[in-house]
């Protein structure tokens, strides 16, 4: 009897440790497998990537730890942000490579999207922060 409870004993903290670390919980779980979009943060430029990205950082940050779920909560916010004021300002992503659309522009708009852009660009902190935790967290090496 003593040896059962003590292999269950055993089982159970080694169980609790691996769980704790390198995968196997549902926050090293949905980074594992928003990895590829993660990786590639900011780099395509439309608004089906941007909604993209902002989807993978909500699944994230509704698992995240505690410590880290206002950062990963920052990145979706600022990224739905820029696609907000996109769609306000009645211009996709794609279209601001178009200098005569981009042109047709008033400045409300402009400034709109200026403090969008702003606000999205000023999150070295939060990513720094995420790619570290996951690093730690999860033992998962992002971009």
């Amino acid at each position: 009897m003593k040896r059962s409870a003590a292999l269950m004993v055993v089982t159970i903290v080694a169980a609790t440790t691996l769980s704790g670390c390198g995968g196997g919980n549902a926050y090293c779980d949905a980074v594992d497998k928003g990895k590829s979009t993660l990786n590639t943060f900011g780099q395509k430029r439309t608004d089906a990537a941007y909604a993209n990205y902002a989807k993978v950082f909500d699944g994230v940050a509704k698992v995240a730890p505690t410590s880290i779920r206002k950062d990963w909560k920052t990145l979706a916010d600022v990224t739905k942000g820029v696609i907000a004021a996109q769609k306000d300002v009645g211009l996709s992503l794609e279209d601001m490579t178009n200098t005569a659309k981009v042109k047709k522009l008033s400045t409300a708009q402009l400034k709109k999207l200026n403090t969008a852009y702003q606000a999205f660009n000023a999150t070295t902190t939060q990513r720094n922060a995420v790619v570290k935790n996951v690093k730690q967290e999860c033992k998962i090496t992002l971009k």
